[in-house]
């Protein structure tokens, strides 16, 4: 079962029954603001949609509150602390203690340069492993809080923050079983959608943009085809 929804990620999940999805594997926008080419000549991140919220913190609230609602087990949120978002990121951390039950660090071995030279290059990120009760425990004897990828995700056009695979495959394959459904209410351009496709498991992506609506949509499709 594949589903995509063409909505505010809030609006639609204030929609969904309590405890109605199985896992979330997702990547939020990280409210860098970027609009224009910076001095290293990064681009900004999205084309069709604007990453800037002056409510950051709260709105971060809301979306993972109706997360630990909606689903029966864990939420895997992925998050990367920048120089516009760091406050509020370290904040979030903070004020899901009680349910973080943990935290996963993603480093990698070809990050893009920093938006300025002789900046610093961000070459980790946190996924957020959230619960409301629940220990997370892997399909593996041994599954590890780090992971290491060596390749940049896929370039698509207008979309210059997109998931990378491998992240995407390791949540899906060390922490869900065959058949159940997984939401991603960040869809994108539809790598966790791939991924479930691949790995016989139901998905429902929500994303704002049509635009990204529709490739997400051509990327599945050639996934299970």
């Amino acid at each position: 079962m594949i589903e995509i929804i063409n909505d505010d990620c809030l609006n639609a999940l204030k929609n969904m029954p309590d405890s109605s999805v199985d896992y979330v594997i997702t990547s939020p926008p990280y409210n860098i603001g970027r609009s224009r080419v910076t001095k290293s000549g990064q681009k900004a991140k999205y084309e069709h949609f604007t990453d800037k919220n002056p409510n950051y913190y709260k709105w971060s609230i809301e979306v993972i509150d109706q997360l630990l609602r909606a689903t029966k087990n864990h939420v895997f949120y992925n998050i990367q602390a920048n120089w516009t978002n760091k406050k509020d990121v370290y904040k979030l951390i903070g004020n899901y203690s009680d349910k973080l039950v943990q935290n996963f660090i993603w480093t990698k071995q070809n990050p893009p340069p920093a938006s300025e030279h002789y900046a610093i290059t961000n070459s980790i990120e946190y996924i957020l492993g959230l619960s409301n009760e629940k220990r997370i425990k892997g399909n593996q004897i041994n599954s590890s809080n780090h992971i290491h990828t060596t390749q940049r995700p896929e370039r698509i056009k207008g979309h210059n923050a997109v998931m990378n695979k491998e992240i995407a495959d390791y949540f899906v394959n060390n922490f869900t079983q065959e058949n159940e459904t997984i939401l991603d209410p960040f869809m994108g351009s539809g790598t966790t959608g791939i991924s479930c496709v691949e790995n016989n498991r139901n998905f429902i992506g929500i994303e704002l943009s049509s635009e990204y609506c529709k490739t997400a949509e051509q990327r599945i499709n050639e996934a299970t085809n």
